[in-house]
């Protein structure tokens, strides 16, 4: 999916799979955002991510959303939200 790390501020989009996505990372871990070892708030580079599919019409489904905490989907794609914060935060 990816060959670097991310390590500098900025807005990140690509494919994983079948999903979509965009997130903004921060430069350092930030108190809003998104812990990539408890998946909720709190210490993490994360502020921002949005994870989509396309459904069978070619219509775009918004499957997660977080913008500073959780506004839903988090645990209905746990899997593909995992491997996204694992990619995404370094590890």
């Amino acid at each position: 999916m990816f060959s670097r790390r991310f390590e500098e501020d900025g807005v990140v989009a690509g494919h994983l799979g079948r999903y979509g996505f965009m997130a903004r990372l921060t430069r350092g871990p930030v108190s809003y955002g998104l812990n990539r070892s408890t998946l909720y708030k709190g210490r993490g580079r994360i502020a921002q991510l949005r994870i989509w599919r396309f459904d069978h019409s070619g219509e775009v489904e918004i499957l997660a959303l977080y913008d500073k905490g959780w506004q839903y989907g988090r645990l209905q794609h746990l899997r593909v939200v995992r491997r996204l914060v694992d990619t995404l935060d370094g590890r």
